[in-house]
């Protein structure tokens, strides 16, 4: 089984695991003309990277480990992007979780260094804003890479659902 992510979909499976809470993040280069994605190990999805609060952290403190685990860098930056919490956001694991995720999302540029990933990517890529490939970009997160491009215009308005 791969991981599957669901937005407003009436076929999604449902929860099995109380609700999570999820620290992505944006990743942007220089100049805000190109995101940073993953393709992620789980499931053929381009993605944010991030993850999951842990009941010890904080949600500034699960971002920067998240980040430096998947990445190998720390951060340069970041600013809250949203929250983003529309009960119908459902991320369906290997190992048979099924769970509403509340995401909040960042949006920063990592500090200069060599990117090393984790294992849980297997490739990761710059993708300007008219170049992200949609039909593989996890549902859960088509929101907030839109929300993204409207901050980098100019919009710093946090988005909160």
């Amino acid at each position: 089984m791969t991981a599957s992510f669901h937005v407003n979909d009436p076929n999604a499976p449902a929860p099995n695991v109380p609700r999570a809470m999820g620290a992505p993040i944006v990743l942007l280069d220089d100049r805000g003309e190109r995101v940073l994605l993953e393709h992620r190990s789980d499931s053929d999805r381009w993605g944010l990277f991030g993850g999951g609060v842990d009941d010890t952290e904080s949600v500034t403190d699960a971002l920067h480990r998240e980040v430096l685990e998947e990445t190998g860098l720390r951060l340069a930056e970041h600013h809250l992007l949203g929250i983003f919490s529309n009960p119908t956001r459902i991320a369906a694991y290997p190992d048979g979780n099924v769970r509403q995720v509340v995401a909040v999302t960042f949006i920063g540029r990592l500090a200069p260094g060599e990117l090393r990933l984790s294992e849980e990517s297997r490739e990761a890529a710059w993708f300007g804003w008219d170049e992200i490939p949609w039909d593989k970009v996890a549902a859960t997160q088509h929101l907030a890479l839109q929300r993204a491009r409207v901050w980098v215009d100019g919009d710093r308005t946090p988005y909160v659902e």
